[in-house]
């Protein structure tokens, strides 16, 4: 499970002491933070830096959010993780799936209707005069029963399963046109995430004092914390 980065940590952080301050909590016992972080993802975690990046970041930020009582659609997304999976990979298909398949289809809205309606059985459902869109597919895992296994069973969701035949396809087109993944992005104009491009190099990044000594007190070993 990839974990939390920085960035994301550094913002959990500021939610947490804002949540603290309208609360009344100590911002530096460090104890009670990560139970309320354990309880609030639904299992327990020693450090920040072992929240997941999507599901249990999200989680946590909109409950945290949902706290302050300056969000209500934080609250609901808290309670149902999937609505910011959806918007997660329908961002990732239209801002770097659909750009790089523009180059090799003359049509590609048509093109990922085909795909939708022909996964989805789109002409036996609800709306069969209706062209199917990326909006009307969710991120909730499809559970139906698996022949083979004879039982129930949980599959990708609908806009997983759209997102891995697109990929699927773009790399057999990109194959047979001879380019590599930097040559199609570069085409494309979307960002190209390589080595080539992003050359690892240190970030320095500038914490405000009380969220830099809540960061530095997660790293100190537990025999040696003060709180």
């Amino acid at each position: 499970m990839s974990t939390i980065n920085q960035k994301q940590r550094i913002t959990i952080m500021k939610t947490y002491t804002q949540v603290c301050k309208e609360r009344g909590w100590k911002s530096s016992d460090r104890a009670f933070r990560m139970a309320k972080f354990s309880e609030i993802i639904g299992r327990e975690i020693a450090s920040s830096d072992e929240i997941g990046r999507i599901d249990e970041c999200t989680k946590l930020m909109k409950e945290l959010k949902a706290m302050l009582g300056v969000d209500l659609q934080a609250a609901r997304e808290a309670d149902d993780l999937t609505i910011n999976r959806a918007r997660v990979l329908r961002n990732q298909i239209a801002g770097e799936l659909v750009p790089c398949l523009e180059l090799y289809e003359a049509d590609v809205p048509a093109y990922m209707t085909e795909i939708m309606a022909d996964k989805n059985r789109w002409w036996k459902i609800d709306r069969p005069v209706c062209e199917i869109t990326i909006m009307d597919l969710d991120a909730k895992p499809v559970h139906r029963w698996n022949p083979k296994k004879k039982e129930m069973q949980d599959f990708p969701s609908q806009l997983e399963q759209l997102q891995y035949t697109l990929q699927a396809r773009l790399n057999t087109k990109r194959n047979e046109a001879g380019e590599t993944i930097h040559e199609m992005k570069k085409r494309a104009c979307i960002p190209c995430h390589c080595s080539r491009c992003n050359p690892r190099r240190p970030v320095m990044l500038v914490l405000p004092p009380l969220a830099q000594a809540q960061l530095e007190a997660d790293d100190v070993p537990d025999e040696k914390k003060p709180f």
